[in-house]
């Protein structure tokens, strides 16, 4: 009986323990594209990416690109000042070796997410890169992966330098996106309103018509 009771409650204690895949999905719907791959994506250092960055630059680069290397203090110098302001940077990187890729992060002090070259091109980030194919190329793009601008080259410095513009930017077309839903919403609430009164008419009319048939038909008194 003992040993029962105790199985028993370790089966118990492993449901606990582990979420069920109905939570696990659950959890994962909750976040955006991009921030639901950088969850569980592998980094070749060790770098924590911002799961609630509200643009993510999001380049390919390697460590033999000259035009990557030279690109590199610039993209290191804005990430120190945008990460803490809602931007987050992360490299796709395509060096033929995870420690090719690592040996160039620390040297150059990248601390922001760095992609392993061997799941780089298939961890599903929404990377549309449209632009010239020169190294490196960037995408900026908000967490479900819409694309805001996009560079190369020595382009990418330049795009990187604007992240305060292009958060100001977000934040007016999200107080118009605000503005909008508030006006859909109170143009319901307003068709509500006049339903519910349309209704409440309706039936004091028939409250009315009812009182009508209850009322006696008067007749004259004979002499």
């Amino acid at each position: 009986m003992n040993k029962f009771l105790l199985a028993l409650f370790l089966s118990f204690a492993s449901l606990l323990a582990f979420p069920s895949p109905a939570q696990e999905e659950t959890e994962e719907e909750t976040l955006a594209a991009i921030p639901a791959i950088l969850k569980d994506v592998k980094l070749v250092n060790k770098a924590k990416p911002n799961l609630k960055a509200r643009i993510y630059f999001v380049y390919q680069s390697r460590s033999t690109c000259s035009i990557c290397v030279l690109e590199a203090p610039t993209l290191v110098k804005e990430y120190k000042k945008m990460k803490r302001k809602g931007c987050e940077m992360v490299m796709l990187n395509i060096d033929s070796s995870p420690e090719r890729a690592a040996t160039w992060a620390k040297r150059a002090k990248m601390d922001f997410p760095i992609i392993s070259p061997e799941v780089s091109m298939s961890c599903r980030m929404p990377w549309e890169y449209a632009g010239r194919p020169l190294l490196p190329c960037m995408v900026a793009m908000t967490p479900d992966g819409t694309k805001l601008a996009e560079a190369s080259g020595s382009e990418v410095g330049e795009l990187v330098k604007d992240w305060k513009k292009m958060l100001r930017e977000l934040d007016k077309q999200e107080a118009r996106t605000a503005a909008a839903e508030a006006r859909e919403k109170a143009k319901e609430e307003r068709k509500k309103a006049r339903e519910k009164k349309r209704k409440a008419e309706e039936e004091e009319d028939e409250s009315r018509r009812e009182d009508d048939k209850t009322i006696p038909t008067f007749k004259p008194l004979k002499r």
